[in-house]
Formats: C-alpha cells, structure tokens, sequence
C-alpha cells in the first residue's frame, strides 16, 4: 500500500493512502488529494499505477510539477521516498509505512476532514506478534475487567449516554459496508466520549489469535509528534479471555518496565475491549490510550467502551457478511459465464452419419467440470467420437478440457492415423507444463461405408458393447496409458466390428462410482446390466442407464461429473 505523506504546506504529516489506479492532485474538490492554493491548477497532477509502480503526470498545469527539484515533462517513475512539489507544497512518496519496533507508528498522522484521504485515523496493515502466556500479568496494574460477552450489565452507568453513544454510532454504521470507514467511524466516536484518549487501534484476528493484523490507528493530535504504542500483552487478554480491561498506569506496570514504548511515551491509562459478533466469539479488539494522569480511565469508561465495542462487533461482522456474500455472488456469476464457454466447446446436438445414430449426456457436479466428448468430421469422410476425463474437477479442469478440445481435433485433422493423432496428443500435452494432471481419452472412428470401428484407448475406462443379445467390455490390447504420463508413450490401434443393431457405450468414471447413501458404488456390473429387454435406439439406452444410475444413488449427492455417449449402428 503507497501513501502521500504531506511535508511542506497545508497540513505537515498529513496521510493520503494511494489505493485507485489513478489518483489526481489539484485544487479542486473532486481531486483525489485536494491541495488548497490558488496558484495550483484544478487538476494539477495524477499519480498512475504502472506495472514497475506510480508514475506522475504534469496534467498541464501553469506552474509545472517537480520531482525532487527537477521539473517533470510527460510521465516519470517515481520511487520510494521521492519527493513531489507543487507550488508551495511537498509531498513524499512513500510504497508503504515505516515498521517501528515494538509497534509504534511514528509516521505523522492527518488532522480530521471529510474526506477519507484527510483523516488522523488511517489503515495498517500489520501483524502483530502477541507473547505468549505472562506469568506476571495478575500482579500487573490491571486494575478490573469486564465480561464483554454480558452485553447488557451494568444499566445504571451513565445510561443516557451509553443510549445517545450506541444510536449514535449505530446511525453512522448503517451508512456504510465498507469495513475501514466502519473502524475509523468508530474510533471517531470513542473519540467523542472519551476527551481524555489520545490514541486508539482497532486489531482483528482469526480464530485461534495467531494472525493478529492492525487495521486502524487514530491519533487525537494531528502534528506527528506523538508516537503510538500498542499493549500486545493486554491485546492478548482481551482475545483469548473476552474480557475487557482497564489498565491503571502502564508506565508502572511490571510487564512494560523494558518497553520503550510505556516509558518513552508515558502511557498512564489504557482500555481495550473485544469484538464480537452474535456468536461472542471475539474476532478482533478496540484499544484506546491516555498519558494524562489526571483524566485515566475509569470504571464507566470501560462499560460505555464495551457497549460500543458490542455495536461495532455486530457492525463488522455484517460488513464481513456482506463482503462474503458479494463475493459469493461474483463468483457465481463467474462460474455461471464459465458454464456457458465450457458448454460452446461441447457439442449441442448429435451429428447426421449415415449408418448410425448418436445420443449423449453431460452433467459436471460443480458448475463447470472435466468431463469431455466431441463428434469430429475427419477428411476423408469418417467421423471420430471422443470422450475424455480430466483429473480433478471444477475451474482448473475445465480449463485443460477447453484445450484438450481444440488439441483432439487438430491432431485428429494433421496425423494420418487415430493412434499417431493420439501419440501426437500426449506428447504436446507432456510438453506443456499442465502440472501433475493427467486425461483419460478414448477416440472411436466410425467409417460409414462399413462396420468397421478404429478404437484407441489412452487409460479411459473400457468401452462397452451391446451386440447379439450380450454386453462385454472392450479390455486387454484395447487400453493404453493416461496422457500426460509417459513422453515415449506409442498408443496402438485396435478395430472391432460393429454389427448392425449394436450399440458401443464410452463413458466417464461419474458413472461406474456414482455412490448410494450406503456409500456403495454403482459399479462396472451395474452398467454392464443396465440395458432395456427389447431392442432400443442410442436415446433410449442413455435414458435407461440415467435412470438407473439415480435409482441406485438415492438422495446421495453427485460427487464426479457425468458423461455418456452412445454410437448406434442402424439395424
């Protein structure tokens, strides 16, 4: 994250966090970094994010834009600490905050503003290393805690203005759903009732407290020449036990007696309080410091502080939700977009080959899958049908079934045989980084003038024949390797022949492992029996084996992507 930090006129420290992919400087109200002199122009400057960083751009204004003393004509690369004037004022250039030891933010913070580029409270992005279990933390000057889980105790403190804080607050949060103007808000109201707090963070943590990270930091004085400092000892406490503490006089406090940060900055008062959403379960914490030792926090203090902290939690949790469920919707609005390019790969109707007739079924079991068939007019006249599986499912098999497509049918078009198209195949898809993945494919050529059926067999599950009133597997000489396995890998041709009134089934493992509440799988003598008494056409033979595929797997969930396709020879 870059900001602007203000050096020279307007307001010295002041913060703008550089977060579009342009941010334009000029006098005008709708600049992104407003800077309030009349010799600038209204649109002075703009920063672009390139892929080496910022660049600057002079928008042709009359008094020209300068990077460390030398005047800029057409687009420069500005870097880390680099120094922008315009007219009276210089802003540096920083590509992130400055880390301080022990969690101190020296960095010279905004005054406030309405806009959100010009406030004290500004966003981190930091981890925080909590310690581990303190040994001396009851001895400390804790002075009380609170159970912030128990929302409602304590109605006799202040109770009219617990009631004006919480409506308060509660009516700038439904304003927004953007969780950092969210945490600022209410920093910015704690901040109101507290006079005496003078800094203040908001942290939030996964669920185990191990990722601890800095969201906001506010610091009443908007000069820079306080630094802040962050109790990680209380901030642990206030997680792991959810409770909220008040702590008396950390300069004092044992734990805190080789911190620079308590005796430099003689931190005296400090509360801190969790965040919870409906389940209490704490996800975060409010923190707010004082070093004025006649104003320390109080009793009541820390119950107004949990009572906010209960309305901020509920508000950040929502926002969460909301975030998760715009997030959800997108996807799906990606997947559903993704579904329908995967669909225009695959074919949508059956072909028209003389002699035969042709029936198939697809169902991924994510929106999008690794399932894979195709019709493919061959040159001289045959048609080759393919079905093929991709490990894995959803997005990334998807992805290689799209390329597979359009690889079958080139190698199918450019090798003179089905078995050197397939040899051909591998050895692209070897070559071509595709990971630990393989594909099983079987590729069947029909040849209308005869019942002669060209067969190659690259570790797909055995083709299965209806012919004579019997149904086998084609197995043995009939399967070679997965492609993507073996670079030297040669596949071999077999040729069967195919009765008229016969029908030759490829299909996927989707099928033979659809599994049953009782976790049993469909299986191979499932499919081999599936198959109506009287003679049936390709559609008919598809629709019966669905159905009994779904006979078998019940209520049980689909767990692979399903594919049939079914070659009939006219009787």
């Amino acid at each position: 994250m870059a900001f602007l930090r203000v050096v020279q006129g307007g307001r010295p420290g002041e913060l703008h966090e550089i977060v579009a992919e342009r941010l334009v400087l000029g006098r005008h109200p709708s600049c992104e970094v407003v800077l309030d002199n009349a010799v600038i122009s209204r649109q002075h400057a703009r920063l672009i994010r390139q892929s080496a960083g910022y660049v600057i751009e002079d928008l042709g204004s009359r008094n020209g834009t300068y990077v460390n003393g030398k005047a800029i004509s057409g687009t420069q690369l500005i870097r880390d600490r680099d120094h922008i004037r315009i007219c009276d004022y210089v802003l540096e250039y920083l590509e992130q905050l400055p880390l301080i030891d022990e969690m101190q933010m020296d960095d010279r913070l905004g005054g406030s503003s309405t806009r959100a580029t010009r406030t004290s409270a500004y966003q981190r992005h930091e981890t925080l290393d909590l310690p581990e279990d303190n040994p001396d933390l009851e001895s400390s000057s804790i002075i009380t805690t609170l159970n912030a889980a128990a929302r409602g105790q304590r109605l006799d403190v202040r109770p009219e203005v617990k009631l004006r804080a919480v409506l308060d607050l509660s009516r700038q949060l439904s304003q927004t759903v953007d969780l950092r103007t969210m945490l600022n808000q209410s920093l910015g109201c704690l901040f109101q009732l507290f006079p005496q707090a003078e800094y203040g963070i908001v942290v939030l943590c996964d669920a185990d407290f191990k990722h601890v990270e800095l969201k906001v930091a506010r610091s009443r004085s908007g000069e820079g020449e306080e630094h802040l400092a962050i109790s990680r000892t209380i901030l642990q406490r206030a997680l792991q036990s959810h409770e909220a503490i008040l702590s008396e006089d950390l300069a004092d406090d044992t734990r805190f007696r080789d911190s620079h940060s308590a005796s430099a900055l003689e931190i005296r008062s400090m509360m801190c309080a969790p965040l919870s959403g409906a389940n209490d379960e704490p996800f975060g914490a409010i923190q707010l410091t004082t070093r004025n030792l006649k104003k320390i926090f109080t009793q009541d203090d820390l119950d107004l502080l949990v009572s906010v902290a209960a309305q901020a939690g509920l508000a950040v949790e929502n926002t969460r939700l909301h975030s998760e469920a715009i997030l959800r919707n997108e996807m799906e609005r990606d997947l559903e977009v993704a579904t329908q390019i995967q669909l225009g790969f695959l074919p949508n109707r059956t072909p028209s080959f003389p002699g035969y007739e042709f029936c198939h079924y697809y169902k991924p079991a994510q929106q999008v899958g690794g399932d894979y068939y195709d019709y493919i007019p061959l040159p001289d006249g045959r048609l080759a049908v393919s079905v093929g599986d991709v490990s894995g499912k959803g997005v990334s098999a998807a992805l290689l079934m799209a390329r597979l497509c359009s690889s079958v049918r080139f190698h199918l078009v450019a090798q003179p045989s089905v078995a050197e198209a397939m040899t051909e195949l591998n050895r692209e898809l070897i070559n071509s980084s595709m990971g630990f993945r393989f594909i099983t494919l079987v590729i069947a050529v029909l040849d209308s003038g005869s019942n002669r059926v060209s067969l190659v067999n690259a570790g797909h599950l055995p083709p299965l024949i209806h012919q004579d009133g019997s149904s086998y597997f084609l197995e043995g000489d009939y399967s070679g390797l997965p492609l993507g396995i073996g670079e030297d890998t040669v596949y071999a041709e077999q040729v069967l022949e195919l009765e008229r009134g016969a029908a030759l089934l490829l299909y996927t493992d989707g099928i033979t492992e659809t599994a049953n509440p009782a976790d049993s799988l469909y299986g191979r003598e499932h499919l081999l029996a599936a198959r109506p008494q009287a003679k049936c056409d390709a559609a008919q033979l598809v629709n019966f084996i669905l159905e009994d595929v779904d006979r078998f797997a019940g209520e049980e969930y689909q767990r692979d992507d399903r594919c049939i396709v079914a070659i009939h020879k006219l009787p």
